[in-house]
């Protein structure tokens, strides 16, 4: 584990952003402890109180959630535990490519740091190229009339102890391993991570997962033309990703040709 672990602080996270990205920061807000730092953004939207550009980031989580609420096991002042809310005009259903474009925006933050080893599998995990996790994207929508609320939070392993990592049911990774147990600014990474992030947010408003955010998600995508195991709609289904289409969904080559796929969770190991 790294030695130095510094508590997180807002001078810093703002002084590692950029002009371009710090207008869209309407309000930052560090919790030494919250239930989730998606629920405490997803009661400010239904509360009304919350503004576009909103950051929330917790130094533990007691309640972290992943995909199909399974618990993201959070331990203290290790690692980044972060939330965006950005408010979006169109359907839920267009939204649904939003965790690939916030991906995009975590292995950019990554590349800065000199990780070259990371990539991104579908729909919403960072991972390293011998497939252990090294993070997650979870993107929860709430409706205000015909505005969505989308809240895209990012859990990123720094520091993960091995009394945690026993604790998973998969192989996991962290920073600190990645870069030689280099010292981390996990102030510095939470700057440039949003930094990103509200850059790709103002981006996908616009035009959806287009141009140089689809082109990116490509080139780190971590299981192109490997055989996968699909796990949708209580079945399991095997075939070789081809990579995602220009809406964001898997596409699988099987016996009887390419198929898309828009929900799901893909897994790499063998189904036993």
């Amino acid at each position: 584990m790294q030695a130095g672990i510094t508590l997180l602080k807002s001078r810093l996270i703002r002084a590692a952003m950029e002009e371009d990205s710090l207008k869209w920061l309407s309000r930052l807000e560090i919790y030494t402890e919250l239930d989730s730092t998606n629920r405490y953004l997803l009661d400010r939207v239904k509360a009304g109180s919350a503004s576009k550009g909103e950051v929330c980031l917790a130094e533990t989580q007691l309640s972290g959630r992943g995909r199909c609420e399974r618990l993201w096991l959070s331990p203290p002042t290790g690692n980044l535990y972060l939330s965006l809310l950005w408010y979006f005009s169109t359907g839920s259903q267009l939204l649904s490519s939003l965790s690939l474009a916030a991906g995009v925006a975590v292995l950019r933050t990554l590349q800065e740091q000199g990780v070259t080893s990371a990539g991104l599998k579908w729909p919403n995990d960072i991972v390293l190229w011998d497939y252990r996790k090294l993070g997650g994207i979870l993107v929860e929508l709430v409706s205000r009339g015909d505005i969505i609320g989308a809240i895209i939070g990012i859990g990123l392993n720094v520091n993960m102890p091995i009394s945690y990592r026993q604790q998973l049911n998969q192989p996991c990774a962290d920073l600190s391993e990645v870069m030689n147990n280099r010292w981390i600014s996990r102030s510095q990474l939470a700057g440039r991570l949003i930094h990103h992030l509200l850059l790709i947010m103002r981006r996908f408003e616009k035009q959806g997962l287009k141009d140089d955010i689809l082109n990116d998600w490509r080139k780190w995508d971590i299981c192109y033309q490997r055989e996968v195991y699909l796990h949708s709609d209580d079945q399991i289904i095997s075939g070789t990703a081809y990579g995602i289409d220009n809406n964001g969904r898997l596409l699988l080559w099987r016996n009887d040709g390419i198929s898309c796929y828009s929900y799901g969770e893909v897994s790499l190991r063998p189904v036993k």
